[in-house]
């Protein structure tokens, strides 16, 4: 009887310091590129989200808009007619534009002071 030999197993061999420390930084690597990536997404998204709602806010509210500018349109051509057929009135028009235009922009000054007294808590009303 003729006897094989047995195949020879190779013995497992233990990886040196060298490689165990590549592997360790692969891994690490791996670990933070991937919380890289997350936190990338997780920024863009909540900026998609806001973008999206501003663009939903404005067409949401676009059958409010529309028509400010039909009257912008409307009255600006109905100035120019009156300013163009009587020039004797288009000083006292500008004037009274003028006057409307600095309350409008008072009020808008109030309401931003306001708005950031709110907003640091030393805002009181002159009623209490």
């Amino acid at each position: 009887m003729s006897q094989t030999p047995d195949p020879i197993i190779p013995q497992p061999t233990l990886p040196d310091e060298s490689e165990a420390k590549k592997f360790t930084l692969s891994e690490n690597i791996t670990a933070l590129v991937q919380i890289k990536n997350d936190n990338i997404a997780r920024l863009a998204q909540g900026k998609i989200n806001i973008t999206s709602a501003l663009v939903e806010q404005k067409w949401h509210n676009r059958h409010q808009i529309y028509p400010f500018r039909v009257k912008e349109e409307i009255y600006g051509a109905v100035l120019s007619e009156i300013i163009a057929n009587h020039p004797g009135l288009k000083n006292q028009i500008l004037g009274r534009l003028e006057a409307v235009y600095q309350q409008l922009r008072n009020e808008e000054a109030q309401t931003l002071s306001r708005t950031r007294a709110l907003l640091e808590n030393s805002y009181k009303t002159p009623h209490l």
